[in-house]
């Protein structure tokens, strides 16, 4: 960066000996800054400047548009329209930005707008193949599209450069669409790691064993997932928020036909 300081004028009043005792360290510091203030003033020089100082020139280069900023303000209060037609000024402005075009995706995804929202996640991944969020998104909604190897491809590549709960959960139900049970197993395994009271991974996790009729962890999994389904349950209670969707008494069900030795057969009648 090329730094500019104004023109430095220094005034020495006069002073008499008696009255004032300039030291010889006052005067040395006096010469250095002023020879340090010209230095500066006449030649371009690359400075390193300590924190809470900008780089304005590399900040305004990277800053996102205003329309951003706009954008994300309507999103939380739950305009998506209108934070839709800002996030599309903000494209205008920077077209290659994946900030932008990541919040593009979401929106289009949240209005429907599939085939756009897969365009930006797309683009996104195109100027930086390692953003965990567009790959995660977009590898979630190929698999809902059926599109299970491209999108199995993206939730894998997400979990891999950004580990998280939901990666490796969304993860495991793909691959448990594909009819991948020891990869299926391992993602959940790992989401529960990440969080031990995932109730919906240790209900998949139940269902996986129970499929391959290993009836001690089916049931070891479902009585994980029924409790945690039930502590939702008072809690949402006691905020008189009604009853979870997720009755314990389902799993209840569940458990009751593996111990008679039915089985999964008796989960579709």
């Amino acid at each position: 960066m090329k730094a500019s300081f104004p023109y430095l004028a220094i005034s020495v009043p006069e002073f008499s000996v008696p009255n004032i005792r300039l030291s010889v360290v006052a005067l040395v510091t006096l010469i250095v800054g002023t020879l340090m203030a010209g230095l500066l003033w006449l030649s371009p020089v690359q400075l390193s400047l300590p924190t809470g100082f900008l780089n304005l020139e590399l900040f305004n280069a990277q800053a996102l548009p205003a329309s951003y900023y706009k954008a994300m303000q309507l999103r939380q209060k739950g305009d998506l329209v209108h934070a839709l037609q800002q996030l599309e000024q903000a494209a205008i402005a920077s077209p290659e930005s994946v900030p932008v075009l990541y919040e593009l995706g979401r929106a289009e995804f949240q209005l429907s707008q599939i085939d756009d929202a897969i365009a930006h996640y797309r683009t996104a991944l195109a100027q930086d193949p390692d953003h965990a969020p567009s790959a995660y998104e977009l590898g979630g909604m190929l698999v809902t599209l059926g599109h299970l190897d491209e999108g199995i491809a993206l939730l894998q590549h997400s979990v891999e450069v950004t580990p998280t709960v939901l990666g490796y959960y969304d993860l495991g139900v793909a691959l448990g669409r594909k009819g991948d049970r020891s990869g299926e197993i391992a993602s959940l395994r790992q989401a529960i790691a990440m969080e031990p009271n995932h109730a919906d991974a240790h209900l998949n996790l139940g269902l996986t064993y129970a499929r391959m009729e290993n009836i001690p962890l089916a049931k070891q999994h479902l009585q994980q997932a029924r409790e945690l389904y039930q502590a939702q349950i008072e809690a949402l209670e006691d905020a008189h928020l009604g009853r979870n969707s997720l009755d314990a008494q389902i799993i209840d069900q569940m458990m009751v036909a593996l111990d008679s030795g039915c089985g999964v057969k008796c989960w579709q009648r």
